[in-house]
């Protein structure tokens, strides 16, 4: 008679199991034979609630949540299906499909720089000049070159250059008075020495000597003079040995320019701005291309080599937009003598224009003297007839 077999684990495992009956722990397959699980997403491997051993129902277990899954239901419930990314942004790859008109963006972009002459009106213009009342008013001609423009290229930026007591500084102040007294606002920035000296230091500083030759080129007596001028013009100290560098400079320079309104300014002297001395013509390129922008007449005092160029040489003399050169001429010959009404061996001043990219200039130099009152430069009684000094136009 055949023994009876007991049943084992094995045999459980192979038999067929019964409808509605779930298998116990031992029967589940093996870990590795389940497919992955996320929890709290139902799929055909934990459809089934949990059991206990043996087929025993155990207590319904509430669903696990997914953390990313509620995170992601709870922000498109905050921003409404509207696209919006938080902070109100909108995300960009929902522009084409969110129905409005995205606001425009503010950079221009490379059109920005990019002019079509064809739309600009008032294209052609006439140079105009600034009087200063002094012989820089003589150099640039009008288009017919049968005039003096009567002033220096009005909206230019100028570079007068000479060796040192020449008269440059006091033609510039007298200069500068006479276009505050007109009421345009003007800007003197000075760079080489100190501007105000309490009484007791018993130095002539140069508000002083500013304020004398103003008053004499005006004729003005000092209340006057105070309120019809001095009103108008400021004052701006950019010395370098105070620690102030090209850069505080531009940024001063742009502050008072545009909450002043500043229309005419004379800068005393470019070189000293840039204590290094290398970077004149670089510096003059920045500021000519600023005033430009906004409509300002700019008279840089600059300094001369031993050579007789300016210091930023040909460089500085390429970009500034007129270059007046005053020099000392040596009267060679009796001939030369004659002709400029000086002694044989003699030097005499001249002021000569050089360049101007908005007017002809005169072809020849002017020889200067000074006023003996305020000290400016004026024509010389002794040009010669054949190198006139041409009228302002009417």
């Amino acid at each position: 008679m055949a023994k009876k077999k007991t049943s084992g684990p094995e045999d459980i495992l192979a038999a067929p199991s019964t409808p509605g009956m779930v298998p116990p722990p031992a029967m589940m397959p093996a870990p590795a034979m389940m497919p992955p699980m996320s929890p709290g997403i139902p799929t055909a491997a934990n459809a089934y609630p949990p059991t206990m051993a043996y087929g025993q129902p155990a207590m319904p277990q509430p669903m696990q949540p997914n953390p990313m899954f509620a995170m992601m239901q709870m922000m498109q419930a905050m921003m409404g299906n509207t696209g919006l990314m938080p902070g109100g942004s909108m995300d960009p790859s929902a522009v084409p499909f969110a129905g409005g008109t995205p606001a425009p963006d503010a950079d221009a972009g490379l059109d920005s720089d990019i002019i079509r002459p064809v739309f600009l009106k008032n294209r052609i213009k006439e140079q105009q000049g600034l009087p200063l009342g002094s012989v820089l008013d003589s150099l640039c001609l009008t288009n017919d070159r049968n005039n003096s423009l009567g002033g220096v290229p009005k909206g230019c930026t100028i570079a007068l250059a000479g060796p040192p007591g020449k008269g440059k500084t006091r033609s510039s102040l007298a200069g500068l008075a006479k276009v505050a007294l007109s009421g345009i606002p003007v800007a003197y920035v000075i760079a080489e020495e100190g501007f105000y000296n309490p009484p007791e230091f018993g130095r002539d500083d140069l508000c002083s000597r500013m304020t004398k030759i103003g008053m004499q080129s005006t004729g003005l007596g000092e209340e006057e003079f105070a309120s019809k001028v001095l009103a108008n013009m400021f004052v701006m100290q950019s010395q370098y040995h105070r620690g102030k560098s090209w850069d505080d400079f531009v940024g001063k320079y742009r502050y008072l320019v545009e909450k002043e309104n500043i229309r005419f300014v004379v800068i005393d002297s470019l070189n000293m701005l840039d204590p290094s001395r290398n970077r004149t013509a670089d510096n003059l390129s920045a500021l000519k291309t600023y005033n430009h922008d906004k409509g300002i007449t700019c008279l840089c005092i600059g300094q001369i080599r031993d050579t007789g160029m300016p210091v930023g040489g040909e460089a500085l003399m390429h970009t500034a937009d007129v270059v007046f050169l005053v020099e000392e001429m040596s009267l060679g010959s009796k001939e030369i003598a004659d002709f400029w009404g000086g002694k044989y061996r003699d030097k005499i001043e001249v002021v000569s224009a050089i360049k101007s990219v908005t007017t002809p200039i005169l072809p020849y130099p002017i020889r200067t003297d000074r006023d003996p009152v305020t000290g400016v430069m004026v024509p010389h009684a002794s040009q010669p007839a054949d190198y006139p000094v041409l009228p302002p136009r009417g």
